[in-house]
């Protein structure tokens, strides 16, 4: 699988993984508290992928999280985000984030529908559900899936490839 991006280890006091070991199927783990540098070192992994000749999925997982983070860590989010919504309509397959509370998911389901994202974006409540909804757009994108996101999907038996 070439075009892999290379994403270094989060520096120090950094507890936001960026996980691109399946990709195109990236995966985003947030700390229990998202800190300014957090959010930093994703929004550096971020040019990484999206300088990457290939698409991607991307799944984010929140389940850790133990407190919203606060309105200047979301701005600088919404920020970043916005002024990326053409690289990100063009790189990105689909986004998929891991919310457990179902009142939440609806939440931010209804949000996603007054503010929609550059490219196709679900809340789901397991990992499996978005692995697999993102294995399916990576499939559907003419890609080949590693057996690591079929296997992350509960997918295994899937997949035709080694």
């Amino acid at each position: 699988m070439g075009g892999v991006p290379r994403i270094g280890a989060p520096p120090a006091g950094v507890g936001l993984q960026f996980d691109v070991s399946k990709w195109p199927l990236a995966v985003i783990t947030m700390p229990p508290v998202l800190t300014v540098a957090d959010i930093e070192y994703m929004q550096a992994c971020y040019e990484l992928v999206f300088a990457a000749p290939t698409r991607h999925a991307l799944i984010v997982d929140t389940t850790t999280i133990v407190r919203v983070p606060d309105a200047t860590l979301r701005r600088q989010m919404k920020a970043f985000e916005d002024s990326r919504r053409p690289i990100i309509r063009e790189k990105n397959i689909g986004s998929a984030i891991i919310i457990q509370s179902a009142v939440v998911r609806g939440g931010y389901t209804a949000l996603r529908w007054i503010s929609p994202q550059p490219a196709p974006n679900r809340a789901f409540p397991t990992l499996r559900e978005a692995a697999e909804w993102c294995v399916q757009g990576i499939e559907a994108d003419g890609q080949i899936v590693p057996i690591a996101a079929y296997r992350l999907a509960g997918l295994a038996g899937h997949a035709s490839a080694g």
